[in-house]
């Protein structure tokens, strides 16, 4: 078996950048949070660049993996472009660490791909030896923050990708919270343990957003027999809206922004985040 067929947890052979500057790989495997919802537009992407983001100013080690296929945008919204393309994974023509792109210290990108043919209908058999060689570029990070694409099936795909809890967005309205119950349903139908914390998007204020969220964890609580995390609530920021038309300065405005001051202190305390590994010397 060739060695990007290896386990997750064994780095790829050769590869220097899944081993950033804090002093060489995780003696365990990073934690691994995927980014979901279930309609899409609620700012899934921009708030797991801003969560990776906070990691990395806090002293972790952090991918960003954009798991979307065939619709990715994290290298958009980055102003990133790659030299290799995920399907390449499959034809064994690149490694997986070439996939890997540095956007600041401590703070990585796997992009995803957008319109690739060979993509867009992997059988079960193809779409595994596609997670199993992606996730091999994931030892060496504290962690891995996974933007699954919108809607369902997204979600529950890469819940698959070794994942440790998940991160679910959603904003106010009627549709996107229906539509992110209907993701909670069937995430726990397949992954009943797999915990769930909920980040509400876009909102008017604290008060709408916990009351979106309580919504949520009653109907959680009365028809799935289970409990779910409030995360926080993000108001509707006039940065966030610029920093998206600006790829080439996009992390620079989010950095800055009242949104990242205001999350950054919750995030850190709630998500559990493990103790940055740091270097020996």
């Amino acid at each position: 078996m060739s060695s990007a067929l290896q386990h997750s947890r064994t780095p790829a052979r050769g590869s220097q950048v899944a081993s950033p500057e804090a002093g060489g790989p995780s003696p365990v495997a990073p934690l691994v949070l995927v980014v979901g919802s279930g309609k899409g537009g609620v700012g899934k992407s921009v708030l797991s660049i801003l969560i990776g983001a906070i990691a990395a100013r806090a002293g972790h080690r952090v991918l960003l993996c954009d798991a979307d296929y065939n619709l990715a945008n994290l290298h958009v919204l980055l102003g990133m472009r790659s030299a290799n393309r995920i399907d390449e994974l499959l034809l064994g023509t690149v490694q997986p660490a070439t996939l890997l792109r540095p956007l600041q210290e401590r703070l990585w990108l796997l992009p995803g791909a957008s319109g690739g043919e060979p993509l867009q209908a992997l059988d079960p058999l193809d779409r595994a030896r596609l997670h199993q060689r992606l996730t091999s570029t994931f030892a060496g990070f504290d962690l891995v923050i996974v933007d699954a694409g919108a809607g369902v099936d997204s979600v529950l795909r890469a819940t698959t990708i070794g994942a440790s809890r998940l991160v679910l967005v959603t904003s106010p309205e009627p549709a996107a919270l229906t539509d992110a119950y209907a993701v909670l349903k069937l995430v726990h139908l397949r992954t009943a343990t797999l915990p769930v914390d909920v980040l509400v998007n876009q909102c008017h204020n604290d008060t709408e957003g916990r009351i979106a969220f309580d919504k949520l964890a009653i109907a959680a609580e009365r028809f799935l027999r289970r409990g779910i995390r409030f995360l926080g609530a993000i108001a509707d920021d006039s940065t966030i809206r610029a920093a998206v038309r600006e790829p080439a300065s996009c992390l620079a405005i989010l950095e800055a922004s009242d949104t990242m001051r205001r999350l950054m202190p919750c995030l850190l305390d709630r998500l559990e985040l493990p103790v940055p590994v740091r270097s020996s010397e």
